[in-house]
C-alpha cells in the first residue's frame, strides 16, 4: 500500500484563517485572558494562521485597559529595536447593540496605540441600517439569517451596498447550533457559499468549525450534532469557485474521508489558493488551537 503524502498544505492557504472569537460562547473568555492568549499565539509557530481578536461592542473599553497594562510586544521586534505592531481587532455588534455603541467602540478601540479595527461585524436588518457601518472605515461583515428565502434577500442587499460602498462588504454566516436552531445542514452552508459567489460577496463563517474533518459529535442532548469540517469547507471553496453545482458541493461539505479530503488540501497550487482565500475569507472560532491542532496532526500545517 503506497504511503500517504505527509507534505503540508501551502501556507498562505491557511493565512490569517481564524478569527479569534474567545470571548463568544461557549468560550465565554474573559476580556484579559483572551487578550493574553491572543498575544501568546500572535507571537508562536502558528501566529499567521490567526486573524483579528474578535471583541463585542461592550468589551471594547476592557480591552483597551488589558492592552495598556500588557502591550503587544514579539522578541523579534525587540531585538530589532521596533515598535510593535497594533494587534488586529474586530468589532461585534450582535443583536440588540445599537449603531451608536458600535460607533463608540470603533473610537475607543482607535485611540490606544496597540489595536488596529479591521472589521465590524453585525446583523443583517431589513430596514438597511448595517449600511450605516460603511462609514467606519474597516470592513464590514454582515450577517444573514438562515432562511433561505429572507437569506436572497439580504444577499442581493448586501451585493447592492458593496457595488455603492467604499468599504469590503462580506456576507456571514452562523456555523454552530444556537438555542433557537441546530447546526446549518450541509444544503444550507452550500446554498450560501453559491449564493454569495454569484453576488460576488466574499463570505466568512463563524461558530462550530473546531475539528479538521466533517464528523458527528456526541453532545449532553439525547440526539448526536453534526459538525462541520474546516477542510470539508476549505475544499468546497475550491470546487465552488471551479463552478461546481450545488449537488457537487453538498457532497464535498458531507465528506468524512480524511485522507481524501488532506490529498485534495495537499495538491493546491498557489493560484488555487488565491481564488478560494479570495472568496473565504475566515472563520471565527472560541478555540482557535482546535482546529489549528488538527490541522497540525495531519501535517498539512507545520511550525
Amino acid at each position: 500500500m503506497p504511503r500517504m503524502s505527509t507534505l503540508p498544505a501551502p501556507r498562505s492557504l491557511f493565512d490569517r484563517l481564524v478569527d479569534d472569537a474567545a470571548v463568544f460562547p461557549p468560550g465565554n473568555a474573559p476580556v484579559p485572558v483572551a487578550w493574553a492568549e491572543h498575544l501568546a499565539m500572535r507571537s508562536g509557530r502558528y501566529g499567521d494562521v490567526l486573524g483579528p481578536l474578535l471583541i463585542g461592542a461592550a468589551g471594547a473599553d476592557v480591552l483597551v485597559e488589558a492592552a495598556a497594562a500588557h502591550p503587544p510586544v514579539t522578541d523579534h521586534e525587540t531585538a530589532a529595536g521596533l515598535r510593535p505592531a497594533p494587534v488586529a481587532v474586530g468589532v461585534v455588534a450582535r443583536a440588540g447593540t445599537s449603531l451608536r455603541d458600535l460607533r463608540a467602540a470603533v473610537a475607543a478601540l482607535r485611540a490606544s496605540p496597540h489595536l488596529r479595527v479591521v472589521s465590524v461585524e453585525l446583523p443583517h436588518d431589513t430596514a438597511g441600517a448595517w449600511r450605516e457601518a460603511l462609514g467606519l472605515g474597516a470592513r464590514v461583515a454582515v450577517e444573514v439569517t438562515r432562511d433561505l428565502g429572507h437569506q436572497h434577500d439580504a444577499l442581493d442587499d448586501l451585493a447592492a451596498g458593496a457595488s455603492r460602498g467604499t468599504e469590503r462588504v462580506v456576507a456571514k454566516l452562523r456555523t454552530q447550533s444556537t438555542p433557537t436552531a441546530p447546526v446549518p445542514t450541509p444544503r444550507e452552508l452550500a446554498e450560501f457559499m453559491h449564493g454569495a459567489r454569484d453576488r460576488d460577496l466574499p463570505f466568512k463563517l463563524t461558530g462550530g468549525l473546531h475539528h479538521a474533518v466533517a464528523h458527528t459529535e456526541l453532545t449532553a442532548d439525547p440526539s448526536p450534532e453534526e459538525q462541520h469540517g474546516v477542510l470539508n469547507v476549505v475544499v468546497a471553496a475550491h470546487h465552488l469557485e471551479q463552478g461546481a453545482t450545488l449537488r457537487d458541493l453538498i457532497a464535498t461539505l458531507e465528506l468524512r474521508e480524511t485522507a481524501a479530503l488532506t490529498s485534495l488540501v495537499r495538491g493546491l497550487s498557489e493560484r488555487d489558493v488565491d481564488q478560494l482565500r479570495a472568496r473565504f475569507l475566515s472563520f471565527g472560532c472560541c478555540g482557535v488551537m482546535d482546529p489549528v491542532g488538527e490541522l497540525v496532526d495531519l501535517t498539512l500545517l507545520t511550525p
